[in-house]
């Protein structure tokens, strides 16, 4: 029996073994040398004429207005940003989810966005909301409504980036709509029996059935949102007046722009523990509103 489970321990170790060197490849050794350079002064990658400067790097990060700003608008992003673009997948998906003619035909519309590449979208809407010739300001002309400067005006261009995010959202829909699709037909049966209205059935059974559903999609959303790039920098580079000037964006300048290598590396390593402690909370607090059925 020893021999035995001796034999299918070391047939695990063999099967896991890729994913260990990768792990330690890809993720373990990279994070290690972040923390490693984020105590240094080096201004390059593999700079070797660096010194030990202990926790300046954090103290000078805090000071930083620059990097206040991005962290601002990083938190909007993940604060209003998030509940908006998740509402917005469950109302496609619950639209997506009525039985009428052609609705796969719709299903597919709406998952388009997301086969096109990130940076082909930012372009494509450049030019919608171009505030000169944009698809966007023309229609409003028709109507008699003057130009609007979506890009280049502080207030919006975060709304902007926000109805981007809903664009794309067609892997959170398609998940959505997979877990409508499992509700227990009979539970509404039984509360239209009960005479219980629609707008209760939702609060009732819908969000409480998909709440799994719903807690993925929003720590998916929320990480994605800490760690935008693509959006701020094709849109408006940042911009205006660094209202676009998101977190990962600003780790970018630091290390590409600047060659402050190591206080890229300390913004990493705090977006890093931010992430986490973001992740840990809504994973602790998730208890009180995510029905998972096996359990209860």
């Amino acid at each position: 029996m020893n021999r035995l489970r001796k034999y299918d321990t070391l047939l695990f170790f063999l099967f896991i073994l890729p994913w260990i060197i990768g792990f330690i490849t890809f993720f373990l050794f990279p994070f290690g040398t972040s923390v490693f350079y984020a105590f240094t002064d080096a201004r390059l990658p593999g700079a070797t004429n660096f010194n030990f400067v202990g926790i300046d790097n954090f103290t000078h990060m805090m000071d930083d207005p620059i990097f206040l700003k991005s962290l601002m608008n990083t938190m909007f992003f993940v604060v209003f940003g998030v509940p908006i673009v998740t509402a917005g997948m469950l109302v496609l998906a619950m639209l997506l989810n009525f039985n009428v003619k052609g609705i796969a035909l719709f299903r597919t519309f709406f998952y388009l966005p997301t086969l096109v590449p990130i940076v082909a979208t930012v372009i494509i809407w450049r030019l919608v909301f171009n505030s000169e010739f944009g698809i966007l300001n023309a229609g409003l002309g028709a109507l008699g409504i003057g130009k609007v400067d979506w890009i280049g005006g502080e207030h919006t261009i975060k709304p902007v980036i926000i109805m981007l995010q809903v664009w794309i959202s067609g892997s959170g829909v398609l998940i959505f709509l997979a877990a409508l699709k499992n509700v227990p037909r009979h539970l509404y049966e039984a509360a239209a029996i009960d005479g219980a209205s629609g707008i209760r059935r939702f609060f009732q059974i819908t969000l409480p059935m998909i709440s799994p559903s719903i807690l993925f999609v929003i720590i998916i959303q929320t990480m994605y949102n800490f760690q935008m790039f693509t959006e701020a920098l094709l849109l408006s580079k940042g911009g205006p007046n660094y209202s676009a000037y998101t977190f990962v964006y600003n780790i970018y300048k630091s290390a590409f722009t600047d060659l402050k290598f190591s206080m890229a590396m300390t913004q990493s390593i705090f977006l890093f523990a931010v992430i986490s402690l973001v992740t840990l909370i809504l994973m602790k607090v998730s208890n009180r509103f995510v029905y998972y059925e096996g359990e209860r």
